[in-house]
């Protein structure tokens, strides 16, 4: 995964407590990491979703890059004026939702 220059986090990544921008489940730097290198699309879009609805905007871009966001946007879980919000930013032309809510 490539950083975005000048969004790393260091104290993030030496911490092995539980996220505190992720309420669902504990959740580790390394852990997240982790699945979003080598989970599931499901996994992964669970974790995207859960950056871009809890944390806080450097947060978001030491773990996803925006390409990252841009390809699983179409699966990820957010309340539509959020997504609307996400898409304009990101410029993404159009944002559906997910099928199926998880």
């Amino acid at each position: 995964m490539t950083r975005v220059p000048g969004t790393d986090l260091p104290e993030l990544d030496r911490r092995e407590e539980p996220l505190p921008f992720i309420p669902d489940r504990p959740v580790t730097p390394s852990e997240l990491r982790r699945l979003l290198a080598e989970g599931t699309p499901e996994a992964r879009a669970w974790a995207v979703s859960r950056l871009l609805l809890y944390a806080e905007w450097d947060e978001i871009w030491t773990f996803v890059t925006r390409d990252e966001v841009i390809g699983l946007f179409g699966e990820l879980e957010l309340p539509p004026a959020l997504r609307e919000k996400w898409a304009r930013m990101l410029r993404i032309e159009e944002s559906p939702a997910p099928t199926a809510v998880r």
